[in-house]
């Protein structure tokens, strides 16, 4: 792994780094005799953080997603830390695919921000983004779902999503009124909006997706008019929202959310009933899920704890909008205002 300090962060520096850097990957293979590496990116994949780490962790994840989703990484981190206004780190990735010869590498881009020149971040970003290609931003920057953050931290951000044909986000600890609110302003300003917290709901949606998808069976979802969806903890988060939204957008069926005990906060149990049956999914242990119905029929599933790999690399495979979040989001923000 070829790597480069620049500083300042100028754009033309760093795109001159770049070049220096797959210069020095292609010699080093050629010296080991090795065969030719080949230079991959189907996106522009950028993260904005202000961790304690300095994005560190954020720089890990992205590294591994560059062999299912190749792309030109960008990190950026503000930290109180930074030593200069502005510094960047330029990087190649690389692997070699199972059963290949050639090593397939993509570039990497890390920017350390002090938080007074995080406003204008802007344009030294725009200057090293490849023409042509999607922009997503994964967003974990703690000001991006406060109502109460400051003008300073949101002018930065709202630089980058200008840029960025899809913002990722993770409500998952936020209030779901302000980060509903939020997200729901950036829709009417024509972004295009993923929460993780609607991707960690796959694992219920799948099984309840696959009880109707036989037109055969003559019980359709339509038939189910009454929902109840239980969840633990102090308030229902925005999953459980979402969650709600989703089974009651297509036919506008009766929603109950209520409150209950389980083995860990969030989602618990979802129930429908149609005049003919009653169907339950129920998280009956943290690494279980059972489903039931009246009709007699049981399976258990599996419960295990989504990766961040795993929610960003099923969103990364959604460049464009989500019909399905879409509906489900319109319909979850009427559970809150």
């Amino acid at each position: 792994m070829s790597t480069a300090i620049i500083h300042p962060a100028q754009p033309e520096q760093i795109l001159k780094a770049l070049t220096k850097v797959w210069t020095s990957v292609g010699q080093e293979q050629k010296q080991q005799g090795k065969p030719t590496v080949l230079r991959a990116s189907s996106m522009t994949l950028i993260v904005a953080t202000d961790e304690q780490d300095g994005g560190f962790s954020a720089s890990q994840t992205i590294a591994d997603l560059m062999q299912s989703h190749p792309s030109r990484g960008i990190v950026l981190a503000v930290s109180e830390k930074a030593e200069r206004d502005l510094e960047a780190r330029v990087l190649a990735q690389c692997w070699k695919p199972f059963g290949k010869a050639e090593q397939i590498c993509c570039e990497q881009i890390e920017i350390t921000s002090a938080p007074a020149s995080w406003p204008n971040i802007g344009p030294t970003v725009i200057g090293i983004i490849p023409a042509d290609l999607p922009v997503i931003l994964w967003c974990r920057h703690r000001a991006a779902l406060k109502p109460s953050a400051g003008p300073d931290q949101k002018a930065g951000l709202e630089a980058v999503m200008n840029l960025s044909s899809k913002v990722i986000v993770d409500s998952k600890d936020e209030d779901p009124s302000g980060a509903l609110g939020i997200l729901g302003e950036w829709r009417a300003r024509g972004r295009v909006v993923a929460d993780l917290e609607w991707t960690r709901l796959t694992r219920w949606r799948e099984p309840i997706a696959h009880l109707f998808d036989n037109p055969a069976a003559g019980n359709g979802l339509s038939n189910f008019n009454a929902i109840e969806i239980a969840y633990t903890g102090e308030k229902p988060s925005s999953s459980v929202l979402y969650m709600a939204g989703w089974l009651s957008a297509p036919y506008r069926a009766n929603v109950l959310v209520i409150n209950t005990k389980g083995p860990a906060p969030g989602l618990k149990r979802i129930r429908m009933r149609s005049k003919s049956e009653m169907i339950e999914l129920d998280r009956t242990s943290c690494d279980c899920m059972t489903l039931r119905s009246s009709n007699g029929r049981e399976r258990q599933y599996s419960f295990n704890e989504a990766s961040l790999y795993t929610l960003l690399n099923e969103e990364l495979s959604i460049l464009g909008p989500d019909p399905a979040f879409d509906l489900a989001f319109t319909r979850a923000q009427e559970f809150v205002f």
